[in-house]
């Protein structure tokens, strides 16, 4: 995110809630800045309380090492790059993922199915045109679960370009194309990378921890994600550790 907030940008605020705000600025650009309860991410300047909050289509722009978004004023001296890495293969078998897995959406329920048997082939491509789009709001619950299930493929650096193209031609939202972006590069907020984790050391209490987590973040969005992740954990090939043979 400290690449986007960079000396010299403007931009303009583009949806404002109750912890913080987007911006969004030229070539697809957009970015969270968000209060302090809120957890790392590749799209978050995570700051200290803030008095004020801009309006929607208010100026935002960078200079001197400091962001302005209407009456606030952000210092990004000494601020910290989200830089989380994957797990190289996971360890948690199958029934860990059901054991945690949450329903899926309503409106996502008539090709879960369908989606489900895609990703035990490994072929995305279809999964991103069920998926993309489906649902209401600024991330849609279908772009949610997308991103769970990127991440997790983003596990096999090979799958990495392919992933990039798929996010970058997704027809859904700018900021689900934004959090697919960097899901296609191995990154999503802290509390995935966290259940990822604990999945490659077979910590089944750390699971439920982080998805726990996971889940409370927004309204569906970290149900989604957390049934995204899942799914792909359990089902698409090449995820696992292989197991050491008995003797």
């Amino acid at each position: 995110m400290l690449e986007a907030a960079s000396e010299g940008f403007a931009g303009r605020v583009a949806g404002v809630f109750r912890d913080g705000f987007y911006v969004s600025g030229p070539s697809e650009t957009l970015f969270a800045v968000l209060g302090p309860r809120s957890w790392p991410g590749p799209l978050h300047l995570v700051t200290g309380t803030m008095a004020a909050l801009p309006a929607v289509h208010d100026r935002v722009s960078v200079s001197g090492g400091e962001l302005a978004a209407g009456p606030l004023r952000v210092r990004l001296a000494g601020s910290r790059r989200w830089a989380p890495g994957l797990p190289e293969r996971l360890d948690a078998g199958p029934a860990a993922w059901r054991g945690i897995a949450p329903g899926v959406d309503a409106g996502l329920a008539g090709v879960w199915e369908t989606v489900s048997r895609d990703v035990r082939r490994g072929d995305l491509a279809p999964v991103f045109d069920r998926l993309q789009g489906r649902g209401d709001g600024l991330t849609p619950s279908g772009d949610d679960v997308l991103a769970g299930i990127v991440l997790v493929a983003a596990i096999d650096r090979r799958r990495r370009a392919t992933l990039l193209s798929l996010a970058l031609a997704a027809r859904t939202t700018r900021l689900s194309r934004a959090f697919l972006r960097w899901a296609a590069a191995g990154q999503s907020i802290q509390p995935a990378h966290a259940l990822l984790d604990a999945a490659a050391s077979g910590d089944q209490a750390g699971m439920r921890r982080a998805a726990a987590s996971l889940v409370a973040v927004g309204v569906t969005s970290g149900r989604a994600l957390v049934a995204g992740v899942a799914l792909a954990a359990a089902e698409l090939p090449r995820t696992m550790v292989p197991r050491p043979a008995t003797v």
